[in-house]
């Protein structure tokens, strides 16, 4: 909600409300500060700015390093061709480029676009409410009069006469007191507001599903990589136990096992190129354009720097004693406690629950009026014209006007027991509300917690995978030069070889899944832009 147009428009309605805002509308908020069924209301946290809540009139643009222009936010998505010629000339894809495509193309993100700009009409719809209504009735009538018997209705041949009569009436309504219409005045701003709150949710998800997909896809790329390599080393190996068997100083086992380690090297080529074919067929369906090869993450990156934040070894908040880079002691602001209290406050998902909340309160004080009188201001104005009357024979012409004012009081009587139901049934939907509220923020803390520990055990479990790539390095080349000298037998090599493999595919998934649970960590805390993504796309190569 644009505070300017908010401001204005309280301006435009003080004088029809005031008489509301000063009356019932401080005994309502009085009545309904407590649950409408007794239950207590969670702690709400502190209300967020204003500035937070700014409607985006268009979707945050991307901000680009200089190499790349950001692309506007009412073009077309040409960067799909942009792509493909990209593609054609054997250039990588880069994170960047890819979300920027899905930032136009995405379906999910498009109908959420929409879905904003369709929710923020609800703001005017409760404000016309309170404003003035105006009407007007025209009418026309034409009447064929023919005396019979003794009656005469004209003095002419035929005893017959025509006549008109024309008139327009103009009605001006000016809601006085009505607390319904204004509690829906209420809706429609807390509905844009709850718009907002969704659609930057849906542009948060775009990031994460992006940078899921590409990183989902680069696995399955470096796994065909991999097995490539394997089948490389696997057939030297296979080579070179033939040649020891040709010459008598191995045995047949030693062939058949490299021939069976190299068979089955092929199978998981194949596999992880099939695997690779679906997962780039994930992120093409964000993109809208087919994917070719994507830019791999430098072996050397800092992926610590993600979150930009120095890790220390240090004890829990009880003193126990924990992992090397798990819950680390970090500066003010970036502990555990820290950033669950800033998911606890500042998610957009806890954020929709609190105006859920609000909305569903203001529903059960709508629900309240409708035991309430309403009263309006009522403004006529008409006139009539006419050259004659149904019951008046004798011809005459006249011209009225008529002007009235009047205020009018709608009281509810009886209802059959409607309105009773209807504010039970809002009751009943403000308590489930703060219980929704109440699970957003449990919901939001405990993914908090998930990523965090992810994050840092990650950093942990990337350093030990990297001594244990080092290590088992090491292992092939003694267990090759072990066979060469007739101390191990070629299944030692292979098991050497095949363990390395291994320990290089969990290594790059560790690395893959420590960068997602950064970004994960940031969209719970509400901290999640495409500035992320320029930091990561800065890692790969």
């Amino acid at each position: 909600m644009n505070p300017t147009r908010f401001r204005l428009s309280r301006l435009t309605v003080l004088g029809l409300i005031v008489g509301q805002a000063l009356g019932l509308q401080t005994w309502g908020s009085v009545a309904i500060a407590q649950s409408p069924n007794g239950a207590a209301r969670p702690a709400l946290p502190t209300p967020i700015s204003p500035s937070t809540l700014v409607g985006l009139e268009q979707p945050p643009q991307m901000v680009l390093p200089p190499s790349k222009t950001a692309l506007p936010s009412g073009a077309a998505p040409s960067s799909v061709n942009s792509n493909n010629a990209n593609i054609q000339k054997g250039q990588l894809a880069d994170l960047i480029g890819l979300y920027q495509d899905a930032a136009f193309s995405d379906p999910v993100l498009t109908a959420a676009r929409f879905n904003y700009q369709a929710s923020k009409e609800l703001y005017w719809q409760g404000l016309s409410l309170l404003l003035p209504q105006a009407n007007a009735t025209p009418g026309g009538t034409r009447y064929y009069q023919h005396g019979v018997g003794q009656t005469v209705v004209a003095a002419g041949p035929g005893n017959s006469r025509v006549f008109d009569q024309k008139n327009y009436t103009v009605t001006l309504t000016q809601p006085v007191f009505n607390l319904g219409a204004l509690e829906a005045f209420k809706q429609g701003d807390l509905n844009t507001k709850l718009a907002d709150m969704r659609f930057y949710l849906a542009q948060q998800d775009l990031i994460i599903r992006v940078t899921q997909a590409y990183f989902d896809a680069l696995t399955s790329q470096d796994n065909v990589e991999l097995y490539r390599n394997k089948k490389s080393l696997i057939t030297q190996q296979l080579d070179a136990a033939q040649a020891k068997f040709d010459a008598g100083l191995a045995t047949i086992v030693d062939v058949n096992t490299a021939q069976a380690a190299l068979d089955l090297a092929n199978s998981q080529e194949i596999a992880a190129q099939a695997d690779l074919v679906v997962k780039r067929g994930v992120l093409e369906q964000l993109v809208g354009h087919a994917v070719g090869p994507l830019k791999p993450l430098v072996k050397e990156a800092k992926i610590a720097g993600v979150l930009k934040d120095p890790r220390t070894k240090s004890k829990d908040t009880i003193a126990s004693a924990i992992a090397d880079s798990v819950n680390p002691q970090l500066p003010p602001g970036q502990t555990l406690e820290d950033w669950i209290n800033q998911a606890e406050t500042a998610n957009f998902n806890v954020l929709a629950g609190q105006l859920s909340v609000s909305l569903a309160e203001s529903t059960y004080r709508a629900s309240q009026a409708l035991n309430y009188p309403s009263l309006n201001l009522i403004g006529t104005s008409g006139f009539n014209t006419s050259n004659g009357t149904p019951n008046s024979y004798t011809p005459a012409n006249t011209n009225v006007y008529n002007n009235t004012i009047a205020l009018q009081m709608t009281i509810p009587l009886v209802s059959g027991g409607f309105n009773s139901a209807v504010i039970r049934q809002n009751a009943a939907l403000v308590d489930a509300a703060k219980a929704n509220y109440d699970n957003a923020r449990r919901t939001a803390a405990q993914n908090t917690r998930s990523a965090f520990t992810g994050f840092y055990g990650g950093l942990a479990s990337v350093k030990a995978y990297e001594a244990a790539e080092r290590s088992s390095s090491s292992a092939l080349e003694s267990s090759k030069l072990g066979f060469q000298v007739g101390t191990l037998i070629n299944i030692d090599v292979l098991i050497a070889l095949d363990t390395l493999i291994t320990t290089r595919s969990q290594l790059q998934q560790a690395r893959y899944n420590t960068i997602l649970n950064a970004i994960k960590l940031k969209a719970h805390a509400a901290a999640l832009t495409d500035q992320d993504l320029i930091s990561i796309n800065a890692l790969l190569r």
